[in-house]
């Protein structure tokens, strides 16, 4: 499972999902299904970002292109979070065709407002002022 940036979405999903699933394919895999799960709003902002488009691939793999794969994603500025599992069966959910979506549709509210009385008392942390700065500039 991957989480998307929808930054990244918006500007073409079949060219980002092409690209996340050739960071697989690299690795020696072989990919079984690769669709959108879902676009949703996340628990806190990653990366600036408040909401994220999820892909989920199923994929046959050599154990020892995991490790390889897992840094590929976690250095890709496309993937806010990614998640590798065994999977002893393909469910057959993961064969039905992808929804088609329009990109336009999701929704924008890409960096998180923080209410005013929060960023007055919260300020004096430096940690917590330099993920507000991280934020204001994504």
């Amino acid at each position: 499972m991957c989480l998307l940036d929808n930054r990244e979405v918006r500007k073409g999903w079949e060219p980002l999902k092409a690209t996340v699933a050739g960071m697989f394919t690299k690795h020696g895999a072989e990919i079984v299904s690769s669709k959108r799960w879902d676009e949703r709003r996340l628990t806190y902002v990653i990366n600036g970002q408040q909401r994220g488009t999820y892909l989920l691939i199923y994929f046959k793999a050599n154990t020892q292109g995991i490790t390889g794969l897992r840094r590929d994603l976690q250095f890709s500025e496309s993937v806010l979070r990614s998640l590798v599992l065994a999977c002893e069966e393909v469910p057959p959910t993961a064969f039905e065709p992808e929804a088609a979506f329009d990109v336009n549709t999701i929704p924008t509210e890409d960096v998180q407002a923080v209410p005013e009385e929060v960023m007055e008392t919260e300020m004096e942390d430096p940690v917590v002022a330099d993920k507000v700065e991280e934020a204001k500039e994504a």
